[in-house]
Formats: C-alpha cells, sequence, structure tokens
C-alpha cells in the first residue's frame, strides 16, 4: 500500500485529503495541532522512512497571523517547502506542493502558469517564494496553485461555504472574483497528481469565475449584504485553469 505524508493535516484540505484516501493509502498526518512543529523542523527528523509520496498542504493562511508574526510565516510558508523540496529530490520521493491565487496582485487577469506573480500581502509574498524554491530545488516536484475552497471539510477553519451557510459570513464583496473551487474535488484531483509525473507549476482550479457575491447569492438564493471591497486585496484573481476542478453532481 502507498505511504503518504500529509502536512496540514488537520486543515481543510488536509482533513478532506484524508477521508479521501484513507482506504487505499497508508497515511502519515502531521500538523500543528498534533505536535509538529514544521517552523523549526528538519525532513529527515519528520518523515517516515518508507515514505513514498509527501503532500505539503501547511501554511500560515492567515493574513492577520503573517503579519503579527512574519517570521513564523516565512518559516513555514517559505523556507520549509524548500527544505522538503531538497529533501525529496535526494530521496526520490515525489513531492506536491499547494500554492494559492493570492499570489497575484489582482490586475491583469485571466492568469495562467505564465502570468507574472506580484502579490498584495505578506502572506502571498511568503507562499511565492515557497513555490519558487520548491520548482527550483525540485524540478520534479509538482506545485498546485488553486483558488478559494468551497464544499464540506469540517475543519476549525472553515471554507467560504461553511462560513456563508453558518452566518459567519454575512456581507460579500461584489468586485472581487475568484475561482471558487470544491474542496472534495481538489482531493481527488491531488489523489491523482501524486501518482503522476505531473511536474512544475499547475494550476487547478473551478474552470470558471465569480464574484464572492455572486456565489453567495448562488448558494444562499436570497437577498444578501453587497459591499465594496478595499483597495489593498487584490479585487480579480480570475484564473485559467489548466486542470478544471468540477464537482462531482450529487
Amino acid at each position: 500500500m502507498r505511504e503518504l505524508f500529509l502536512t496540514g493535516a488537520t486543515g481543510r484540505l488536509g482533513r478532506t485529503v484524508q477521508r479521501e484516501l484513507k482506504n487505499s493509502w497508508i497515511i502519515h498526518p502531521c500538523s500543528l495541532s498534533g505536535g509538529d512543529d514544521l517552523t523549526t523542523a528538519e525532513p529527515r527528523d519528520v518523515v517516515p522512512e518508507n515514505t513514498d509520496f509527501v503532500l505539503n498542504s501547511a501554511a500560515m493562511s492567515s493574513r492577520a497571523g503573517c503579519m503579527h508574526n512574519p517570521s513564523a510565516a516565512f518559516r513555514l510558508n517559505s523556507l520549509w517547502p524548500r527544505k522538503l523540496a531538497i529533501f525529496c529530490a535526494d530521496t526520490h520521493t515525489r513531492m506536491v506542493h499547494i500554492s494559492t491565487d493570492l499570489v497575484y496582485a489582482g490586475g491583469v487577469p485571466p492568469y495562467t502558469e505564465n502570468s507574472p506573480a506580484v502579490p498584495r500581502s505578506l502572506y502571498g509574498w511568503t507562499k511565492l517564494l515557497g513555490d519558487i524554491a520548491v520548482g527550483n530545488r525540485n524540478p520534479q516536484a509538482c506545485v498546485v496553485r488553486t483558488s478559494v475552497l468551497t464544499g464540506n471539510a469540517g475543519a476549525k477553519m472553515a471554507t467560504f461555504s461553511e462560513d456563508i451557510l453558518s452566518g459567519r459570513v454575512s456581507s460579500f464583496h461584489v468586485n472581487c472574483f475568484r475561482n471558487h473551487t470544491d474542496i472534495n474535488a481538489l482531493a481527488r484531483f491531488l489523489s491523482k497528481c501524486l501518482y503522476s509525473s505531473m511536474n512544475g507549476l499547475v494550476l487547478a482550479a473551478a474552470p470558471y469565475s465569480m464574484s464572492r457575491a455572486s456565489y453567495a447569492y448562488t448558494l444562499l438564493g436570497k437577498q444578501i449584504d453587497l459591499v465594496h471591497a478595499s483597495d489593498d486585496i487584490p479585487h480579480d484573481l480570475t484564473m485559467r485553469p489548466s486542470v478544471r476542478i468540477v464537482k462531482e453532481q450529487e
């Protein structure tokens, strides 16, 4: 049976990947809540010896958290992926690293694998540095860049749709566009990506973009509170993904 070392195992994507693969893979979960501090760890000390595949979904993804502790954000989002990429290259271990559309500025969509990335936030910069390091240190690794996640994750940090349905988010930007991507469909793609020879940067997201407000209205089917996003965040992060992540019909 294939063995997977999974970082960010208790996060939204980590939990979803575990549900998807639990019956066919041996999963070695790694998470901060499980006592694993990747900001100081060395891969040789945390990756099990018989690991065949590595999926790095760990990240400090809160913009406020990154601003509050930029050193930790840099160590987890930039330095850890670099160290892991070197380790996987040296041990010939297949690696997939998760990236974000927030590496883009939001000014010249649609974005593709060839688009320049100029982040508007510290979080975006730390993620971009990690992406670049993985590509440079392990050309056989795959960097999967996706968008805002939707669907049922059941993690401490909710997906966008979970936030909407729970009422935690009650006003929605009319001028922010993203490829709202189903997390369960993304997990299914990642299970295939791990076992493929796909390498380099790959944009994997829902095939179409819509505003945050339009997505919320479609989900709720009722009148919602509309607001305009401030100028300090990217407005249009529409991607043209080479891998179209489509939710399965129920």
